[in-house]
């Protein structure tokens, strides 16, 4: 369905073009919500490529890695856009998180892996002035 292109590069896409819609728009960056492991992969993804349109981004329920979609055994039939081949060989989540900075990013419903896999995240927020928070 994604017509040879990889599901998480094209929602990712999309997200970004209606950021930089609503800014050029209201003529401001857009704070982004997303619910759910799936969607906020996908945001995570778009805010890392797109530090101009987006302003900040508010998480509910990030896996804390990548690595949880094989930990879980989930399948491709459930969640075409988490396998992005060659995606965990470059990133995962802590990265992605790290190229968000300085811009806020606030995790919801955090869960320990997410806690743990984002340690020492915190200088690198704080020293750029952003804003990195874990809510249980």
């Amino acid at each position: 369905a994604a017509v040879g292109d990889r599901p998480l590069g094209q929602q990712a896409g999309q997200i970004i073009g209606i950021s930089r819609w609503a800014q050029s728009t209201n003529g401001a960056p857009v704070a982004i919500a997303a619910f759910g492991p799936r969607t906020s992969l996908i945001a995570l993804v778009a805010s890392s490529l797109e530090p101009r349109a987006i302003a900040s981004l508010e998480l509910h329920d990030s896996f804390g890695s990548l690595k949880e979609i094989i930990e879980q055994d989930w399948t491709v039939n459930q969640a075409p856009e988490m396998f992005c081949f060659g995606l965990l060989d470059a990133v995962d989540i802590r990265h992605l998180t790290a190229l968000t900075s300085p811009r806020p990013v606030t995790f919801n419903h955090a869960s320990a892996r997410l806690q743990k896999e984002l340690s020492g995240l915190q200088p690198l927020f704080d020293g750029r002035g952003g804003k990195l928070e874990l809510k249980p």
